[in-house]
């Protein structure tokens, strides 16, 4: 007897253990970064995904009360409570998905189902007679558990295999969406042109469940590319899966952006004061010390430049560098973008690294929407090329600051000029605001036009927002590739469709704002009570009544 409870007690015991381990211990480790305990209780955890970790103990639960079933004495009763806990099991499963990988709960599901029909065979043989029949049912469905169990273990074997020698992404373009989320992009395009039958991941387009991210990271990828922006390392997600890569000993490389700081020692020793919510990532399993070690190994990765200027043809080389890392090195100087005139030009800021990475992903996939149209294929302007008479119709990026640009407000100009030029803005980035009328009135104090141009250049940015704007943003989140190919169609038909020249909607503006000067303005009712109002003052010579608008004028503006 004493020897019988105490081997009772050895599974409830451990049982409890993991009760407490799970339910207690586990947030309390996770509010504190423990990566230590959660390697420890790996066994337990590693299984699940993220935020799924009490299955754990619901299975060790449901397998204790399976072991204890035979306990009951009546056979239906057995039976019963077996299927009420395999129906259960299977809607927890179906719905939460605990397990990791997707296979896993698929194959939990085909398990428990022949379980069920087991278990309802056993009723049938209860009361029938035909014992063979539902033997064979029976054999028949364990042989199908026993395939899909050997089925689920040959595709576990392949993708671990298939791993070694050929990962799913050839890159993972590890960035910060508002700081390099046009430039990932692009560079996805490149490098894809550049390595015809391989795929690079971008979260936007590869990514749907982020508990999976840093499996991403640590399994299914070749060549971890970090876009290095510079204020890259205060995203955690960002830093997460760098300490992933690092890890698993991924190949890796940065794209330096001229801002970049590799991270010193004072950094990283103040790095949780910095980046305060890092410890959310160590319910993954990376805690503090993980995350500065990684930061100190950053200084050790193999880094490129970003080009002095980017453009069509550097882009192309620094993708041809990049997928060639390990064997052809490349300095990059600053390139004109080759390109033939065309009478549909992309008017850009070249001083800015993200609108010119989104044009010319909006230049590529306009391309083929055009084909077949009378409208050429657009192409970037130089930074030194003029707008020329046969340009039609031209797109213009909206971005930060584009019209403090030299190059814009020659542009601008130009356009002006060109008697059949129509313009459409493309909104860029998400934070572009249409410019107020105090924003028009700083732009014509601080400029280094001449006077007579100050105007034209004023006039000419409210004549293009007369035009509704079409939003080309790659920086958002949600923009997959799907979603800016159908922004880049509903461009594509902008520019086919009939519009009204830039120097046209001007001199409209113009005639409006010289009507409204020239009609003049009737004193209201309201207006001739204020100035009843006003006090008087008499005439110390004449004592003469004089009104405050009799002194000076009243200043009437017309709106």
């Amino acid at each position: 007897f004493i020897v019988g409870g105490l081997a009772c007690s050895m599974p409830i015991t451990f049982l409890a253990i993991c009760s407490w381990a799970i339910m207690v211990k586990l947030p309390r480790s996770l509010a504190q970064s423990d990566a230590h305990f959660l390697e420890a209780c790996s066994f337990l955890i590693r299984r699940f995904r993220p935020g799924t970790e009490m299955f754990s103990v619901i299975f060790l639960v449901r397998n204790a009360m399976v072991a204890m079933t035979p306990l009951i004495f009546a056979k239906s009763g057995r039976l019963v409570t077996m299927s009420l806990l395999l129906y259960v099991n299977i809607m927890m499963v179906a719905f939460f998905k605990p397990w990791r990988f997707m296979v896993c709960n698929l194959l939990d599901m085909v398990l428990l189902m022949g379980m069920l029909v087991i278990l309802d065979m056993g009723f049938v043989a209860a009361r029938d007679t035909n014992e063979n029949a539902t033997m064979l049912i029976v054999m028949g469905f364990m042989l199908a558990m026993l395939l899909a169990v050997f089925a689920t273990l040959t595709y576990g074997s392949y993708k671990f295999v298939a791993q070694k020698y050929r990962k799913q992404f050839r890159f993972f373009l590890c960035h910060q969406k508002n700081a390099a989320g046009s430039m990932a992009r692009l560079l996805k395009i490149q490098l894809e042109r550049a390595l015809p039958g391989t795929k690079t991941f971008i979260d936007c387009d590869d990514l749907n469940d982020l508990t999976r991210l840093f499996s991403y990271v640590g399994q299914d990828t070749q060549t971890f590319l970090v876009l290095g922006s510079p204020s890259i390392l205060t995203r955690k997600w960002c830093v997460g899966e760098m300490v992933t890569a690092r890890a698993n000993k991924v190949d890796t490389l940065i794209l330096t952006w001229p801002q970049y700081n590799t991270p010193d020692e004072k950094f990283v020793s103040q790095y949780s004061k910095i980046v305060p919510d890092i410890h959310e990532l160590s319910k993954f399993g990376i805690g503090l010390s993980e995350v500065e070690d990684t930061l100190r190994w950053l200084g050790t990765v193999d880094t490129l430049a970003l080009p002095d200027q980017i453009n069509e043809e550097t882009s192309v080389l620094m993708a041809n560098a990049l997928a060639k890392v390990k064997t052809d090195r490349r300095t990059y100087r600053e390139y004109g973008t080759k390109t033939e005139s065309s009478t549909c030009p992309i008017l850009v800021d070249h001083n800015s690294t993200e609108a010119m990475a989104c044009a010319m992903v909006l230049s590529a996939m306009l391309k083929p929407q055009l084909l077949g149209t009378h409208v050429s294929p657009p192409t970037i302007m130089r930074q030194d090329a003029k707008l020329g008479p046969s340009t039609t119709t031209s797109l213009f990026l909206c971005s930060e600051n584009c019209f403090k640009s030299q190059n814009i407000m020659t542009w601008m100009l130009q356009a002006c000029k060109i008697s059949g030029c129509c313009m459409i803005p493309v909104i860029s980035e998400d934070g572009f605001e249409i410019p107020s009328e105090s924003s028009l009135n700083e732009l014509a104090t601080n400029n280094s036009m001449a006077e007579e141009d100050v105007g034209q250049f004023i006039l000419s940015i409210r004549a293009l927002f007369q035009e509704i704007a079409v939003v080309f943003v790659p920086q958002n989140y949600s923009s997959t590739h799907e979603d800016l190919e159908l922004r880049a169609k509903q461009a594509a038909m902008r520019l086919t469709a009939k519009m009204q020249p830039l120097a046209e909607k001007m001199k409209m503006i113009q005639s409006d704002e010289e009507d409204r000067k020239a009609i003049p303005h009737e004193v209201s009712e309201e207006e001739e009570e204020a100035v009843d109002g006003l006090p008087q003052d008499t005439d110390a010579d004449h004592g003469d009544v004089v009104t405050a608008s009799h002194q000076e004028p009243l200043e009437l503006r017309s709106f």
